[in-house]
């Protein structure tokens, strides 16, 4: 796929990720795997991986989208499936799209669906993006727990 993450204005950027773990706040513990993950706008010389997070608006009213749109549904399919194969990013970046596919519509986001990509922080560095997403887990347990 082309690079174009420079395609999301950045300054939207906050108030996406605001709209997104709004969304997220909205699923139940139990549909979480009893655990929360928010993401995080951090500086990309304060994260250590090689990889971070980005956030592509899909149009989800044309064939190009819904396509794309398929295409993520089968590759949460296939991470659920094999999650024992995959690193922890990418089980949280699937986790991500699955709440956000599964529990939100195309309406709530004006067609335009986010899904959370990972992205080498080299590419963003060159095309002049200085800031990416990052996630952060808070496990849920105690009260909260047996409350699910």
């Amino acid at each position: 796929m082309e690079s174009n993450y420079n395609l999301l204005q950045f300054s939207d950027l906050p108030a996406l990720i605001r709209k997104v773990d709004d969304a997220l706040r909205n699923v139940s513990d139990k549909d979480w795997n009893y655990s929360r993950i928010t993401l995080q706008l951090r500086p990309l010389a304060q994260i250590d991986s090689p990889y971070c997070l980005w956030v592509e608006r899909i149009d989800a009213t044309n064939k190009t989208g819904m396509a794309e749109i398929a295409r993520l549904k089968s590759e949460i399919a296939w991470g659920s499936r094999h999650s024992q194969e995959l690193g922890i990013f990418e089980i949280i970046s699937l986790r991500l799209n699955r709440a956000l596919l599964e529990h939100t519509t195309a309406e709530f986001w004006c067609n335009r669906r986010p899904i959370v990509r990972i992205v080498k922080k080299q590419e963003l560095e060159a095309q002049g993006i200085v800031e990416a997403l990052w996630y952060q887990v808070q496990e849920v347990g105690g009260e909260d727990f047996d409350n699910r």
